[in-house]
């Protein structure tokens, strides 16, 4: 069953999910990205969603290696963690 949420609680979600991907607490991301711990936590909780916060955020995630994308045409939302790969894992 499909989660009920508008569109901008499913964005903080999306912001909340990268964030802990990226092994910083909201204050960490906050100074990453020039921001106050209040505007992350508004961002989270689907309460500021200006474009120029959201870019700030989303660089400071990008620099950690996690990167969220968004695709217009079907709204989904993506998360994903780059890191570099450990020769013994592989198979």
């Amino acid at each position: 069953m499909p989660l009920n949420l508008s569109n901008s609680q499913a964005l903080g979600r999306t912001y909340a999910a990268a964030r802990m991907m990226a092994g910083l607490d909201q204050g960490g991301l906050a100074a990453q990205a020039g921001v106050s711990a209040g505007t992350v936590s508004n961002v989270e909780r689907g309460r500021d969603s200006r474009p120029e916060t959201l870019k700030a955020i989303r660089l400071a995630l990008n620099r950690e290696g996690v990167l969220i994308g968004f695709s217009r045409n079907n709204g989904l939302a993506t998360v994903s963690i780059a890191f570099a790969a450990d020769d013994t894992d592989e198979e």
